[in-house]
């Protein structure tokens, strides 16, 4: 055998002594040498995609001199090599306790899957029939990843001051079995209005297998004082693959607080809607929940009442309404009705805190009056252009003339006259 050659890769096997790889005392003879069936291989793991460099130490199992060994890999399926002579190695004549150390570059199959694969070595001498061993390779995936599938809340929309549960769906996507799963909710946040009921945020698993789903289940309480909105509630998952590895991951989930609207809607009394005449309708909309409504709008629903005709748009938009307050939305009708009040029809639309769309539709009672009653009621006054008023007037003004004026103007007369 070449010395050279010999000395090469017996410097080569020093070299990697460093290299990480599985080693077993199984030993192969084949073709008079010893073959070890624990392979050395870096980087251990092998993954999908990947290379990895292959070393294979042969050492003479004969006492006499072994004539033109060769050996050569044969790969299958997942294992590939770009070039086959770079995957076979003549050695020549092989003497006793002569020893080397092959280096193979073999390519992964970017669909392999993880676990244990047998890479075939093949020798073969002068005069004999080739034989072979199997090579253990494991290969798995570097992507580790445990991610939450699903959220599940029981309420799905928490009221102050209730108990719950959370439940997260998590799922191994990874090709390889995760182990030691921590997943920790942190409710520690100034704005986070949740508290743990009777355990604490952190849940552990055994083992998620590849490409399996598991659960855990948190139980909550929503604070009292909790303001109706979306809260975001960060999620931590700690875990380690099969080869010790640890992996960490952050995330986001969201909890929603809510609470349920009630709205009221009234006809605003302080405009007095006369009958025979047009008014403009003021309509408040009052908001008696717990939590603001958003992009509300009012609908006048026009359904061919005689006793009113609406002569301004049909719908108004208001926006906003706090938590106990109210805005007005106004339309405008001309009244003919015989009726002392009317009832008009409106569809309240609006979004509760956390997007919610309600509708609500309504039956506002409206007081009608006429002139008389107007009067009567105290809510319009006597005003000096009322006919009846000028009339009254002017025979009031009249019998003064009558009686003061028009006497003393005689009077006045008749004295000039006696002069």
């Amino acid at each position: 055998m070449n010395k050279n050659l010999v000395a090469f890769l017996i410097l080569q096997m020093i070299l990697f002594v460093g290299a990480q790889a599985p080693i077993t005392p199984n030993v192969a003879n084949i073709a008079g040498v010893k073959i070890s069936e624990g392979a050395y291989y870096y980087p251990y793991p092998a993954e999908p995609g990947r290379y990895i460099d292959v070393y294979v130490k042969v050492q003479s199992a004969v006492e006499t001199t072994i004539t033109n060994l060769t050996c050569y890999l044969d790969p299958k399926y997942p294992f590939s090599i770009d070039n086959l002579e770079d995957g076979r190695y003549n050695l020549g004549n092989f003497k006793k306790n002569d020893i080397a150390l092959m280096k193979f570059k073999v390519r992964i199959s970017e669909n392999a899957v993880t676990g244990t694969n047998k890479l075939k070595i093949v020798c073969k001498i002068s005069g004999y029939l080739e034989e072979t061993a199997e090579l253990p390779i494991y290969i798995q995936s570097q992507d580790a990843v445990i991610m939450i599938s699903k959220v599940s809340s029981v309420p799905a929309e928490f009221k102050p001051n209730q108990i719950g549960n959370v439940t997260l769906e998590l799922e191994n996507i990874a090709g390889a079995s995760l182990k030691d799963i921590t997943v920790k909710l942190d409710l520690s946040g100034q704005d986070v209005p949740f508290v743990p009921v009777n355990e604490t945020t952190e849940k552990r698993i055994p083992l998620i297998e590849a490409g399996k789903k598991t659960a855990v289940s948190f139980s909550i309480k929503s604070m009292a004082d909790a303001t109706a909105k979306s809260y975001k509630i960060p999620v931590t998952m700690t875990y380690y693959d099969m080869l010790g590895k640890s992996y960490s991951k952050s995330t986001i989930i969201s909890l929603d607080v809510n609470t349920e609207p009630a709205l009221l809607a009234l006809h605003d009394q302080t405009t007095i809607v006369r009958n025979n005449a047009k008014s403009t309708i003021p309509i408040s909309i009052i908001n008696r929940g717990e939590s603001k409504i958003a992009f509300t709008t009012v609908y006048f629903l026009t359904d061919g009442n005689a006793e009113y005709t609406l002569l301004s748009p049909a719908v108004y938009y208001i926006g906003d309404i706090n938590s106990d307050d109210s805005e007005v939305a106004e339309f405008e009708l001309y009244i003919n009705t015989t009726d002392k009040k009317i009832n008009l029809p409106i569809k309240i639309v609006y979004k509760d805190a956390i997007g919610n769309v309600y509708e609500q539709k309504e039956s506002v009672e409206v007081n009608v009056f006429s002139k008389e009653d107007a009067l009567k009621y105290g809510y319009d006054k006597v005003t000096a252009t009322d006919p009846i008023i000028l009339i009254a007037a002017a025979f009031v003004f009249l019998y003064l003339v009558y009686k003061f004026v028009l006497p003393r103007f005689r009077k006045k007369k008749k004295t000039e006259f006696n002069e």
